[in-house]
């Protein structure tokens, strides 16, 4: 195919339409599922989790493909770790479909329990490590976790809760299997019985706007799908654009998003696995020790939110490290900043890719990369044709034209079957397949999506969503506080902060209000800009809280 600049719609989906009658890999077939609706899906696609395992050792065979704290892994070493833990966790009666959690910083431990819980057939549930007592007593609640993995520092905040629990690191406490324990033996399969391609794979937390977290449910067939998806997109790029995405030697890449995000679970943890690259991963982020590890282990692809390629873009001692290994900065969970695009390319001249998903959506939805990038840099890009969709609705499931602006819904086999106890909150989201994304945006005539607003009352501070009413209701449990409003702020490196307008008669201390909040919300949801009025809070009309009023007095502070 000869060389296309400028990737649009049309021959994306002429490009598919070439890799399928070459590679059957890649060939789809239309399938209806449980919920009635027919999708197209990958054919020749492993069913399960398990079986994904298995064939990327056919693929690749053995190959490095965990790096921790400067011990290396390879695939089979983890894997065989990741067996030991299956059987173990069959032995403790559990079964296909029960719920085991997650809770832990970064770590190789984090990602051998939820490949053993993958492909064991039970429901892998990461909590987010950021929580504090509150939210994981939720979390933990709420998901009917029979059996947790823990670190030290997460124990503290759940010790009283009665489930069972395995803690990493080498502190012995009484009650507790220590995870060193759990990974000890010679099993050389997985446990006899396993989960369906349909069956949920893994339940992870989002916030919404309606409060509490809800458990997006993401079944086998979803993950599959999405991590051959994004691996069609890669296909795809070196068809019309002649690029090496997918088969550079000794590929590597820099895990630096926290594994309970759906970034880290899918596109840099699983995926990288499929693509036979090395995992180097970081515990958590630092801007300097990201610079070092790129350097010393030539990583060749850099990924994440995009207050981290800020945060690389402005360190003082940038031009002091190699950086020439790099063939990729991707960005996801966040829009990227034009200015920020503009910069990056000037300064590292190495192709940029972008990436719109949800965690709703296993993560894909929308791609973007190179000259397309350049010449859209407000776009959040295209989708991969035949295998998902996307359209632009009014109020009424309306689907507008080209150019109009109305709310995001996606279709895709990737979708979430659901949110975990709450079928109000399911039927309201997904319709015939289609889901709703609680974004505005519109449609080119290429294809592009642009995202011009949120629909729903979210902040998204550097990747992570934050609920303005649980932060809103959490601040209204302070004595002194009669209102509040919250609104996210425009900040220059996480894209948004979080802004608090609050009602007091009396004078406030912030750090006090800071320190009682620390209690209830995880630290990224904790407003970093406070206004305090003795007035009532404004209204419009209807009495309800004038946001775009009390937003625009935040962002002038």
């Amino acid at each position: 195919m000869p060389e296309t600049k400028i990737t649009t719609e049309t021959n994306l989906k002429a490009a598919f339409a070439e890799l399928r009658k070459t590679n059957p890999l890649f060939e789809l077939e239309n399938r209806k599922l449980v919920n009635g609706i027919e999708y197209n899906v990958f054919k020749s696609a492993p069913k399960t989790l398990r079986d994904l395992f298995d064939v990327i050792h056919l693929l690749h065979g053995d190959f490095p493909v965990l790096l921790d704290e400067g011990k290396q892994l390879s695939y089979l070493e983890t894997m065989a770790k990741a067996k030991n833990l299956a059987n173990y966790l069959t032995d403790r009666g559990i079964k296909p479909g029960d719920r085991v959690g997650i809770c832990m910083q970064n770590c190789a431990e984090w990602i051998i329990a939820h490949l053993a819980i993958s492909g064991h057939g039970a429901t892998s549930v990461p909590l987010n490590s950021w929580w504090r007592e509150e939210e994981l007593k939720y979390g933990v609640e709420h998901s009917e976790v029979k059996i947790i993995f823990l670190d030290t520092k997460r124990y503290e905040f759940i010790k009283d809760l009665p489930v069972e629990k395995i803690i990493i690191g080498d502190d012995q406490i009484d009650g507790c299997t220590n995870f060193s324990s759990t990974v000890e033996g010679s099993c050389d399969s997985w446990p006899e019985l396993n989960a369906n391609d349909e069956d949920v794979n893994v339940i992870l937390y989002t916030s919404g706007s309606t409060g509490m977290p809800k458990g997006v449910m993401l079944s086998h067939l979803s993950v599959i799908n999405a991590l051959f998806g994004f691996y069609t997109f890669g296909e795809l790029r070196g068809l019309i654009h002649q690029e090496e995405l997918l088969d550079v030697e000794n590929a590597s890449i820099l895990l630096n998003v926290p594994l309970f995000h759906v970034t880290g679970l899918i596109t840099q943890f699983l995926l990288s696995m499929l693509a036979k690259r090395n995992i180097i991963l970081m515990r958590k982020w630092d801007a300097t020790e990201a610079l070092e590890l790129i350097t010393k282990h030539k990583v060749t692809n850099l990924s994440g939110v995009p207050a981290q390629s800020w945060d690389l873009l402005n360190h003082p001692e940038v031009d002091n490290y190699d950086l020439s290994s790099l063939t990729d900065i991707a960005a996801g969970g966040a829009a990227r900043p034009e200015e920020q695009v503009i910069n990056l390319d000037k300064k590292f001249s190495i192709p940029q890719s972008f990436a719109w998903g949800m965690t709703e959506t296993t993560a894909i939805g929308t791609l973007l990369r190179g000259n397309d990038y350049l010449e859209r840099p407000n776009s959040a890009g295209l989708c991969v044709p035949d295998l998902t969709e996307i359209g632009i609705i009014d109020e009424k499931w309306n689907f507008l034209d080209a150019g109009q602006i109305g709310e995001m819904v996606f279709k895709s086999p990737t979708n979430t079957i659901g949110y975990l106890k709450n079928p109000e909150e399911t039927n309201n989201t997904i319709k015939d397949g289609w889901l709703r994304t609680g974004d505005l945006g519109y449609l080119d005539t290429d294809g592009y999506i642009f995202i011009v607003d949120r629909k729903k009352a979210l902040i998204i501070r550097g990747g992570e969503n934050i609920s303005c009413l649980e932060v809103e209701n959490a601040l209204d449990k302070y004595n002194g506080i009669i209102e509040s409003c919250v609104c996210g702020i425009y900040d220059e490196k996480f894209g948004e902060v979080v802004g608090s307008y609050i009602y007091a008669e009396e004078e406030l201390d912030i750090e006090l209000i800071k320190e009682f909040l620390s209690k209830y919300l995880a630290n990224y949801k904790v407003p970093e800009i406070f206004i305090f009025t003795d007035k009532p809070l404004p209204r419009i009309a209807s009495e309800k809280l004038d946001r775009v009023g009390i937003k625009e007095l935040l962002a002038k502070k």
